[in-house]
């Protein structure tokens, strides 16, 4: 999947307190280590990790909603700069 892309949650998962089966969201990676992908819920601003099995694509492969767009090219991923 490419960062941005629209999914939707397709089994019954309760994302602190609110049920978002059925609810879209903006993937954002995939971890490398377990295999399963972040994504945020616009619904209630938060964020799931969910396996593959859990969500499905709402558009056509390699698609980001003009919503999206904006939001995935200000995130990133934490980097530590603090010398250790």
């Amino acid at each position: 999947m490419k960062r941005g892309e629209e999914v939707r949650c397709i089994v019954e998962y309760d994302l602190l307190g609110l049920a978002i089966k059925g609810e879209k969201g903006c993937y954002v990676k995939t971890d490398g280590s377990t295999g399963k992908h972040l994504i945020w819920f616009p619904c209630n601003g938060e964020w799931a990790e969910l396996e593959g099995s859990q969500i499905e694509l709402v558009n056509k492969p390699g698609y980001i909603p003009r919503k999206f767009k904006k939001f995935i090219k200000n995130i990133k991923t934490l980097e530590y700069t603090f010398p250790t």
